[in-house]
């Protein structure tokens, strides 16, 4: 078997996003690998797709 170096190995897959969880108001983190949110709070998952199309349909105040 051929041996590689993986270059995500050191790196954090989870990123602090700048939005707010459509359920609780907690902040989400980004699984960018597999186009995710998670909720630091409440737990709650969302694609990313249906995190920014409810930015978008809602702008914050």
């Amino acid at each position: 078997m051929a041996e590689f170096d993986n270059p995500y190995v050191d790196e954090d897959p989870f990123v602090r996003a700048h939005f707010d969880c459509l359920d609780c108001g907690g902040k989400l983190w980004e699984y960018a690998i597999q186009r995710q949110m998670v909720c630091e709070d409440c737990r709650g998952v969302f694609s990313s797709q249906q995190v920014f199309d409810a930015n978008i349909e809602q702008p914050a105040d």
